[in-house]
C-alpha cells in the first residue's frame, strides 16, 4: 500500500478531511505524531508528500532522504515559494490551484467594492464627525473589469463581476475565458486591456514571466481613476512604480491583500515604501483565504489529487519548475 507522508501541521480540520478518505486508499503517516527516532524511516518509506511547500517543510537532502518519493502535493495554490532544487528527480510536483477559488474571489470583490465606494474613508469621516452625503463613488454596473489571469480564482472573479453587470475582459495564457468573459486575450494585449479597465484584478501566479509584470508602463496606460486589486502575489506589481503612481494620481486606488516583504511576526509592515501614508490604498494582511471552511476545503482538494495520482490517473495542477526557476540544478 502506498504511504502518504504529511509534513504539515495537522489540525482538527485537516485530520477530519483525512478521516474521510476511504479505508485502504493509502497509509497515512503524520510526521508530527511520530517520535523523533521514527521520523527518518517515515521519510524513507514515503511515496507521496503532502506539505506546505516552504523550505522549512522540505529537507535539503530530500532526494536522498525520500528515495521512494513519486509525488509532492503542496497545500497552497501558488508554488513560487517552493525550493525547486530539492525536488527529487522524477517526482511530480502539484499545486493546490482550485482549492481557494471561492474565498479569494470573494475577498477580491470585497476589496474592489470597498475601493469603488471609498468605504474606509467614509467610515473615518463619520468617526471624526463628518457626514458628507455628497461624497462620490464609482459604480460597478456598466463598468469594465479586467481580470488578469483566468484560472480558477480569476474565473470566479469574472463570474462575480458579470453578476454585478460589469463588462468583463480577461487575460490568460490561452487567450480564452469562461462564459462571463466578453473578450479574452494573452499577455501581449495587457497594455490595451489595461487602458480599458475601470477595475483590474490581478489573479496570476508568480512566475518568471509575471514577476514585475505590472510596472510603470502598464500603470501609465490605466485610467486616472481606475482601481487595481491584487489578490495574487505582491511581486507581480513593481512596488516602487505603484507607490509613485499612487502619489501622482490621487484618484487612482490600489486594494492589496498581497505584499513584497512579509514581517516575521504580527508586528511590522509588508512593504518598503510608505504605502500606509497614502489615502488611496486599501490594505488587508494576506487573509483572502481565511474563512472558516477553507482549511478543510484545502485538504480535501489536495487529498483528491493524491488519490488521482495513486490510481494511475493524471493529477491536476502539475507544476513545470522551468516556469519558476532560471536554471534547474544538474543531476549527477
Amino acid at each position: 500500500m502506498a504511504r502518504v507522508l504529511f509534513s504539515v501541521r495537522m489540525d482538527e480540520d485537516r485530520r477530519a478531511s483525512l478521516a474521510g478518505i476511504p479505508s485502504g486508499a493509502f497509509e497515512a503517516i503524520v510526521l508530527e505524531d511520530l517520535p523523533s527516532p521514527a521520523r527518518e524511516s517515515a521519510w524513507a518509506e514515503a511515496d507521496v508528500l503532502v506539505c506546505g511547500g516552504f523550505r522549512a517543510d522540505i529537507p535539503e537532502d530530500l532526494p536522498a532522504r525520500a528515495p521512494r518519493l513519486r509525488m509532492v502535493q503542496v497545500l497552497l495554490a501558488g508554488v513560487d515559494h517552493f525550493p525547486f532544487e530539492r525536488l527529487p528527480p522524477g517526482a511530480v510536483l502539484c499545486s493546490n490551484a482550485g482549492a481557494y477559488n471561492v474565498s479569494v474571489a470573494e475577498h477580491a470583490m470585497a476589496l474592489l467594492l470597498a475601493a469603488a465606494k471609498d468605504i474606509p474613508r467614509r467610515t473615518e469621516e463619520i468617526r471624526r464627525g463628518t457626514f458628507d452625503q455628497a461624497a462620490p463613488s464609482k459604480g460597478l454596473h456598466g463598468s469594465t473589469l479586467v481580470v488578469l489571469g483566468l484560472g480558477g480564482i480569476g474565473s470566479e472573479v469574472a463570474r462575480l463581476g458579470h453578476g454585478f453587470g460589469m463588462r468583463v475582459l480577461g487575460i490568460s495564457r490561452s487567450a480564452q475565458g469562461p462564459p462571463a468573459v466578453a473578450e479574452a486575450a494573452n499577455l501581449d494585449d495587457l497594455p490595451r486591456f489595461a487602458s480599458l479597465a475601470d477595475f483590474l484584478v490581478v489573479a496570476l501566479p508568480l512566475t518568471r514571466r509575471t514577476e514585475g509584470l505590472i510596472d510603470r508602463h502598464v500603470l501609465a496606460a490605466m485610467k486616472d481613476d481606475a482601481v487595481l486589486v491584487n489578490i495574487a502575489r505582491g511581486k507581480i506589481i513593481v512596488e516602487d512604480d505603484l507607490y509613485e503612481h499612487l502619489k501622482v494620481h490621487p484618484r487612482f486606488r490600489a486594494a492589496l491583500d498581497v505584499w513584497w516583504a512579509y514581517p516575521a511576526g504580527r508586528e511590522g509592515r509588508p512593504f518598503h515604501r510608505p504605502f500606509h501614508e497614502l489615502p488611496n490604498v486599501l490594505m488587508t494582511p494576506h487573509v483572502a483565504w481565511a474563512v472558516p471552511a477553507q482549511r478543510r476545503r484545502t485538504m480535501d482538494a489536495a487529498l483528491q489529487n493524491v488519490l488521482l495520482f495513486l490510481r494511475g490517473e493524471r493529477p491536476r495542477n502539475i507544476v513545470d519548475p522551468a516556469e519558476y526557476v532560471r536554471e534547474l540544478p544538474r543531476q549527477a
